[in-house]
């Protein structure tokens, strides 16, 4: 990224995100968001095309790109089915963390697969009790001559139903806090792991699930980094993970403005196009500038990252950002359509359930204004 815009050689990967898009991801994508299910086949076809595996290093069958190439790709492929989105953004955690703590067989062990979409990822964070505070998580890891013994419970894990192994911090010292947390690859096929579908109000394909450790033996080779280590391995994932839930939610917003400027400028009303009409346009044109403003923010925290230079700021901002001006855009979006926006005909209304899930997912607007706040005026104003 260069200045206020891509590279060449990032708008032609941008170009061709699109136009997989539109060949692989938009037919059949109207039935497939009725299914509890992303089907596997498709997460292969998106890993053919090297984007589960963008900035996983080339030495281990990855693109080696950088993060704002990630962004670009999770934005275009957004637009026409967001669970692609996700699908990307997950595989992009996992490379920042075993790149930061894993050490060198791990990566050789773990990378490939998942680069290929033969093994398919998801992060496990959240459990019922807690998800803001992540450092107060119950499930245990209590270790034994071969390894850990694991038991508790996950929940609103993305992809938690398809997924074959989870990034999972957990309790290695339950009396500790924060310092009591380390971070595990749990292979979800375990003896005593058993999983249950959320019926949640919105993409259904991503499959939220809770995940159940019932004494789940795990080797110690699992554990990312040190005892200790893992709810700072979580943290760091945090500033591009929001980044790239940021991204797509805003892919899912800019596709129904789209759809509400094509639509705004056939629909008639008094013999002209309602497009002609003020209380349309300039709908229009205040949610492409909020969509544009928040885009921008999400790409500067990307290139920040690209740089090795703090971005936990920007990264609180796009996701507190992203989010509000989607939901917002998509709302209006459906109002222009009328009632044919509000009906299972056109995609708006899904789209606009979809989005609002992004407005907690992985850190609520209060969460990320209190990151703001505590970056701009230092951890002693923090209220926790």
């Amino acid at each position: 990224m260069s200045g206020f815009g891509f590279s060449e050689e990032q708008e032609m990967f941008r170009r061709a995100a699109r136009d997989f898009a539109q060949r692989e991801l938009a037919p059949g994508g109207k039935e497939r968001v009725k299914q509890d299910r992303y089907p596997r086949e498709l997460l292969k076809r998106i890993a053919d095309m090297g984007f589960l595996g963008i900035v996983t290093p080339s030495e281990y069958g990855g693109q080696g790109a950088d993060w704002v190439t990630l962004g670009i790709a999770i934005e275009e492929l957004s637009k026409v089915d967001y669970g692609a989105g996700l699908a990307v953004s997950v595989p992009a955690i996992l490379s920042r963390a075993l790149l930061a703590r894993g050490s060198e067989e791990m990566r050789r062990k773990w990378f490939p697969p998942v680069a290929k979409g033969e093994w398919i990822s998801c992060l496990a964070v959240t459990e019922p009790h807690c998800g803001s505070d992540a450092a107060a998580i119950k499930t245990t890891a209590v270790r034994d001559e071969d390894g850990y013994l694991l038991s508790g419970e996950k929940t609103s894990i993305t992809f938690g139903m398809i997924a074959d192994f989870a990034m999972m911090p957990v309790k290695t010292d339950p009396m500790a806090k924060a310092r009591g947390v380390s971070f595990f690859l749990v292979p979800l096929d375990l003896p005593g792991i058993t999983r249950s579908l959320i019926p949640d109000m919105g993409y259904k394909p991503v499959t939220a699930a809770s995940i159940f450790l019932d004494n789940v033996r795990l080797p110690a080779e699992n554990r990312i980094g040190g005892e200790g280590e893992g709810f700072y391995v979580v943290m760091g994932q945090f500033d591009v993970l929001r980044v790239c839930l940021a991204l797509t939610v805003l892919g899912v917003a800019e596709a129904s403005l789209e759809d509400a400027i094509s639509y705004a400028k056939q629909r008639t009303a008094f013999g002209q196009p309602i497009a002609r009409f003020e209380g349309v346009s300039f709908k229009i044109a205040e949610h492409a500038t909020w969509l544009e403003a928040a885009r921008l923010l999400c790409y500067r925290a990307l290139w920040l990252a690209d740089q090795g230079s703090p971005h936990t700021k920007e990264a609180a901002m796009s996701k507190w950002l992203a989010p509000v001006v989607a939901v917002n855009a998509i709302h209006d979006s459906l109002l222009i359509h009328g009632h044919v926006g509000y009906s299972e005909e056109y995609p708006i209304e899904q789209r606009l359930r979809d989005a609002i899930g992004f407005e907690m997912a992985d850190g609520t607007a209060q969460i990320m204004k209190m990151i703001i706040a505590r970056e701009l005026m230092g951890r002693e104003f923090r209220p926790y």
